[in-house]
């Protein structure tokens, strides 16, 4: 294995994948509707990447029109319980979602084929059809939630209706004095970023636009670990090294790096901001990538050739730290937010070298990013948790990742002693600072 300096350049200059890309690109085209409205206020994204944008835009506006229902085959316009479908098959999975199968009967013991001629003739293949292409019915609204949502439409319409009868009321100077207010109200409103600290509390609903948006992110980190075999962890014997094994794992970092790249705001950055990123981040999150890989499970062979290998303590505290994520075993979208949450972060990790200095070409935009992700992290926790068990959970997330570092401090210390570190892959000796 060569020793030189990794590449970081080739790694992100293309996806490895072009059907992966364009697939993955299908998934975020609603969320670019949600990157407009924080696009006026990110004003150093330069000509360049605005165009790039654009053109994204263009193409992204062309496949939408070539979706496809994976029920039933015909025409679809996006996303739908976590999966393109038609408008049809949506609303079907909608009424019957929530029904008991044993009250659905097939007269062709289940094995109709579903398309768009014959979705209708069978309720039963066609529901187990949505199951099995693992459509979520706990994405279905209660009848709280769809109450909830009307009222609120309300309000803002009450509010609207209030603001413009009272121009009425007031005399001329002051109409026009309250005219200006509420456009600069409006305006002001448009040009804030959607993460404003307002948006910080208790909200057990998720707005269309965060649930399309953790659709995308789901769907992107699934189209990355489908090409991967990771069967690699449970061959492992007493004769494997610890060489072989930070070699093998080199298919976890990529695959990891792989998703940050079909993550829209992760593309805006410049090549260089990218790789400054996954210098000084990467090595910090990858076990929680390793944790939704193994399924929140145990890999005994590998915990005993980790203690043989680093040490029996090292191991305990490494366990010990990744069993703080398995409560959240459930839900395991988490876990990947907390993924893009963290890899945004500025100075958040002690630098391998003391004396390595990171400067980031727009540092201003890191901090937009982390904080709109912060913000559908802690929606999406107050979403599935009461208000204490959503701060208990942040309080895990924020402190076990901090764990991770100095457990990373134990490993960089351990590596960089050991005589087969020149053997490591290219990839492991850069992130680890063994160049």
């Amino acid at each position: 294995m060569s020793s030189s300096s990794f590449d970081f350049d080739n790694l992100f200059s293309l996806c490895d994948d072009i059907n992966l890309q364009n697939k993955c690109d299908q998934y975020f085209i609603l969320h670019d509707n949600i990157m407009e409205e924080i696009m006026p206020s990110l004003s150093q994204i330069d000509q360049y990447q605005l165009q790039t944008l654009s053109n994204n835009n263009s193409i992204q506006k062309s496949q939408r029109l070539n979706l496809e229902c994976r029920v039933c085959g015909a025409s679809a316009r996006g996303y739908n319980f976590d999966q393109i479908t038609c408008e049809s098959c949506k609303a079907f999975f909608r009424r019957n979602a929530l029904r008991d199968m044993s009250q659905l009967k097939c007269r062709y013991y289940g094995h109709c084929d579903i398309t768009i001629g014959t979705r209708r003739q069978c309720a039963y293949c066609r529901l187990k059809k949505c199951f099995d292409i693992k459509m979520r019915k706990d994405w279905i609204r209660t009848d709280e939630e769809k109450k909830t949502r009307y009222l609120r439409r309300l309000t803002k319409e009450q509010k609207k209706t209030n603001d413009q009868q009272s121009l009425i009321t007031l005399p001329i100077n002051l109409q026009k004095k309250k005219h200006l207010m509420l456009i600069s109200k409006n305006r002001e409103f448009v040009v804030k970023p959607i993460y404003k600290m307002s948006h910080f509390g208790c909200n057990h609903i998720l707005h269309d636009a965060d649930r399309i948006l953790l659709n995308n992110i789901n769907n992107a980190y699934q189209l990355v670990i489908n090409k991967n075999d990771y069967s690699y962890i449970n061959k492992y014997t007493s004769s494997t090294s610890l060489l072989q094994f930070m070699n093998d794992d080199i298919i976890m970092y990529e695959s990891l790096i792989n998703f940050f790249k079909l993550i829209p705001e992760f593309k805006q950055l410049d090549i260089h901001d990218q790789i400054i990123l996954i210098k000084s981040n990467f090595i910090n999150i990858i076990h929680l990538h390793h944790t939704i890989i193994h399924n929140f499970q145990d890999c005994s062979n590998l915990g005993k050739r980790i203690s043989e290998w680093i040490g029996k303590d090292f191991h305990d505290q490494m366990l010990r730290t990744r069993q703080y994520f398995y409560r959240f075993m459930n839900y395991p979208l988490l876990l990947k937010l907390t993924l893009i949450v963290f890899i945004f972060s500025v100075n958040l990790s002690a630098s391998y070298d003391d004396n390595q200095f990171y400067e980031y070409k727009n540092q201003k935009i890191l901090y937009e990013f982390q904080n709109f992700y912060t913000t559908i992290l802690w929606r999406y926790l107050n979403y599935l948790f009461d208000e204490k068990q959503a701060i208990q959970a942040m309080e895990i997330i924020v402190l076990q990742i901090l764990r991770y570092q100095l457990l990373v401090v134990t490993l960089e210390n351990y590596l960089r002693q050991n005589p087969d570190c020149h053997k490591f892959h290219s990839l492991i000796q850069s992130i680890f600072g063994l160049t």
